[in-house]
């Protein structure tokens, strides 16, 4: 006779293969999303992937757009797991047009969700950010509480990781505040270790990842990974490196059955730090080049994904720039009707005076048109020098724009020759992409002066830097 844990393991085994096998039957999505989380979790990747291709085949069939969204989404956040972001975005894509036709909270948070862990592992973290902004809000509509701080945890997870990444200590302290308040979850204390093991207080790193592995199997397999993860960052820093190797092992085994390639990778370069120690070169060497092979998989898949997330920035952008325009010329439109009617009145009410009103408006019509003219041609000038990288460029900038230059270096005086240089391409509105064209250099490396240049001036992340140089 089969223990009976065996035979409802074997139930469940031959229940989620007739699910996947035949993608004709009616289930909701609530119940895709639970099986596709416990098969992600188990390990079988594919077929989980398997089971959300069936029912995208379903829910087209059925018209169904809120379950063809939610199997969108799922398989932008499994493929993402894969580190196949190419494919994940495409798929994300796809529920994003969807959603611009239904009104769902639940599926707009996770979309974003899936977004910017996409953003982060391609190095947007700002993206990323901003991506999370709307996880956050969407999540705040929802009405399950349990699902509202579910989702919320994760959120506020993965901006806590942006954060560090862009070592923000008072968004990191902010952020981890309101994580706590929902729940305290393995990835909590192993948080709170990692800030003690920086510190060397290895007593109360040690406290805390006991406190995680103990509620570890409540909880994701990916949860309890980071945690055996961490005890073997301890002892490290403790020097018992056949421990460490010891917890280092069992967090590479989960990982590996999650097909989490970061964490693997991250695993193989530990082990080979370790074996470093142990003064073991052949194990130091072959998880070293076990390392660096899969740390090159991942770049490339990066960069293949690249050009998805650019695209939909400067897409993004250029709409932005489209409805300011509409705006702008909505608003010349107003005043100019305005203008119309007000000088009809005008001409009525003080006829006599028509001819010298009328003076005065083709006068000034005259000189707006020579201002026009004369900035229309500087800033022309301005952009050639720019794109021919011409050192005459700052020295004609500062006879256009003097007003602006002086305030720059007089409030700014630690700023170098570069930080005005680059200061000045944002005074003239030149968008990211065409600063990264005339420098001939990456957009992300554009957004990374912008981010340097953002501290030097010491502005909130909430400040537009655009908006800012152009109102200075």
């Amino acid at each position: 006779m089969f223990p009976n844990s065996c035979f409802k393991k074997a139930f469940y085994s031959l229940f989620l293969l007739f699910f996947i096998q035949y993608p004709a039957q009616n289930y909701s999505i609530k119940e895709l999303d639970s099986l596709t989380e416990k098969l992600r979790l188990q390990g079988n990747m594919q077929s989980s992937i398997q089971l959300n291709q069936n029912a995208i085949q379903l829910f087209e069939k059925k018209n169904n757009v809120n379950g063809l969204t939610a199997a969108y989404i799922n398989m932008g956040g499994l493929l993402w797991s894969l580190h196949r972001y190419k494919e994940s975005l495409e798929y994300l894509q796809k529920a994003e047009e969807k959603l611009r036709k239904i009104k769902n909270y639940v599926l707009c948070a996770k979309m974003y969700g899936e977004y910017s862990r996409n953003y982060a592992s391609l190095g947007l973290i700002q993206q990323s950010n901003s991506s999370l902004d709307s996880s956050i809000y969407f999540a705040k509509q929802i009405t399950d509480k349990k699902q509202r701080e579910q989702l919320l945890y994760f959120y506020y997870t993965w901006k806590l990781a942006n954060f560090e990444e862009l070592h923000r200590v008072d968004s990191i302290n902010a952020i981890q505040q309101k994580r706590l308040e929902l729940s305290a979850q393995p990835l909590t204390f192993v948080h709170i270790a990692e800030k003690h093991l920086k510190a060397k207080e290895l007593d109360s790193t040690e406290h805390y990842l006991n406190k995680a592995l103990k509620i570890s199997e409540d909880y994701s397999l990916y949860q309890k990974s980071m945690t055996l993860f961490a005890f073997g960052k301890l002892y490290t820093e403790r020097q018992n490196y056949e421990k460490a190797l010891d917890y280092y092992f069992q967090s590479l085994a989960i990982s590996t059955r999650l097909h989490r390639k970061v964490d693997i990778k991250n695993a193989y370069k530990a082990i080979s730090d370790t074996y470093k120690f142990l003064n073991d070169t052949s194990k130091k060497n072959e998880f070293l080049e076990r390392y660096s092979d899969l740390k090159d998989s991942i770049n490339d898949s990066e960069r293949e994904a690249m050009q998805i997330p650019v695209d939909k920035i400067i897409n993004e952008e250029t709409q932005k720039e489209r409805k300011e325009r509409v705006k702008f010329y909505a608003l010349i439109s107003i005043i100019a009707v305005t203008s119309l009617f007000l000088l009809i009145f005008l001409t009525k009410k003080y006829l006599k005076n028509q001819r010298q009103k009328d003076e005065i408006i083709i006068e000034t019509m005259h000189e707006t048109d020579e201002l026009k003219s004369k900035l229309n041609t500087a800033f022309e000038e301005l952009s050639k020098l720019a794109m021919t990288n011409d050192p005459f460029f700052l020295t004609r900038f500062k006879e256009v724009y003097p007003d602006f230059y002086e305030t720059l270096v007089t409030k700014y005086p630690h700023l170098t020759a570069n930080d005005i240089r680059f200061s000045a391409f944002l005074r003239l509105n030149l968008s990211t992409k065409t600063i990264a064209q005339y420098k001939n250099i990456s957009i992300r490396t554009i957004e990374s002066r912008k981010y340097r240049l953002r501290k030097k001036l010491e502005l909130a992340s909430d400040v537009d830097l655009n908006k800012w140089m152009m109102e200075l």
